[in-house]
């Protein structure tokens, strides 16, 4: 907010499916692995707090703060859909940690968990819950 001019606007968007079975299971896997010391330092349970957290630390800085959720519905194909999406983020830190052989025993125990979490639909596709925190605050 220091860089934002009097009567500009912060806007901000981050995720916040932090608790979702999408992520619970990767600190599920990493906790029941032989790679549990080697991996805890990388894994982020919670890095996004809970929007209270971000209204009291902007409040003191702004005129007007709107802040709201959204759900994306994504609809993903292939075999291990959400496997596929979390390896370009969360997965990324854990698996640049493993050996080949480890990360395939990694993937494999995380894609049956995420896999019972999140179930082909008739169609073969996967609906994917990604929720999202938005917030606007005016200076």
């Amino acid at each position: 907010m220091k860089s934002v001019r009097p009567g500009g606007i912060l806007a901000v968007q981050m995720p916040e499916n932090f608790s979702a079975p999408s992520h619970t299971s990767i600190a599920d896997t990493v906790r029941e692995g032989d790679w549990r010391e080697r991996l805890t330092p990388y894994q982020r349970e919670q890095p996004v707090a809970e929007p209270s957290f971000y209204y009291d630390l902007l409040s003191p800085l702004s005129s007007s703060i709107d802040m709201w959720e959204t759900t994306y519905m994504h609809i993903l194909e292939g075999d291990d859909p959400i496997v596929e999406w979390t390896k370009g983020t969360m997965l990324r830190p854990l698996l640049n940690n493993l050996s080949d052989k480890e990360a395939f025993s990694f993937l494999a125990s995380y894609g049956k968990k995420v896999a019972k979490a999140y179930p082909h639909r008739a169609d073969g596709k996967t609906v994917f819950p990604f929720k999202r925190l938005f917030i606007i605050a005016t200076k």
